[in-house]
């Protein structure tokens, strides 16, 4: 079987495990209060549909392209740990009614997409553009998480003892 149908195929099976696992239509993440700015979220599961497609090209490109075989392996677990994290925000959010989880994990995929564009960068230049919804929206998306923390201080789970 072609490595791109089993990064397909692995990719395909986080993003919609994670789907799977929990909703975001939960009533209790509905009636967090949100941002007035904040009147495209019928957008949102559109927007991370492309940055999901987006990033599995990125990873079949470097799968391709890359000489080194040890190294591609790295970078493979690289892909999937963002995807894992990225999966893990909504189960977090939800299931666990931890707004300050989701923004640890929504913030340490995004800084995984910057540090795996860097490294992608001198093996393939259209990989690390794929990247690059990714690297927009995800400072946006933590971004949001944190105002959603701020506009609902009872519900943000997991906080750090003062």
């Amino acid at each position: 079987m072609k490595a791109r149908w089993i990064i397909t195929a692995i990719s395909a099976a986080i993003f919609f495990g994670g789907s799977l696992l929990t909703s975001l239509q939960d009533p209790w993440f509905q009636n967090l209060s949100r941002p007035n700015w904040l009147t495209f979220e019928f957008l949102i599961p559109v927007i991370w549909l492309v940055i999901w497609v987006c990033a599995t090209i990125s990873a079949i490109l470097v799968w391709e392209k890359a000489r080194r075989r040890d190294r591609v392996w790295l970078l493979m677990i690289l892909y999937g740990a963002i995807a894992l994290f990225t999966a893990l925000y909504s189960p977090v959010v939800v299931e666990l009614r931890s707004l300050f989880g989701g923004l640890i994990v929504g913030g340490t995929a995004t800084l995984l997409v910057y540090i795996l564009a860097v490294l992608v960068l001198p093996i393939s230049q259209a990989a690390a553009w794929l990247l690059l919804p990714y690297l927009l929206w995800g400072p946006v998306g933590t971004y949001l998480t944190w105002l959603i923390i701020q506009l609902n201080p009872g519900a943000v789970g997991f906080l750090p003892q003062q």
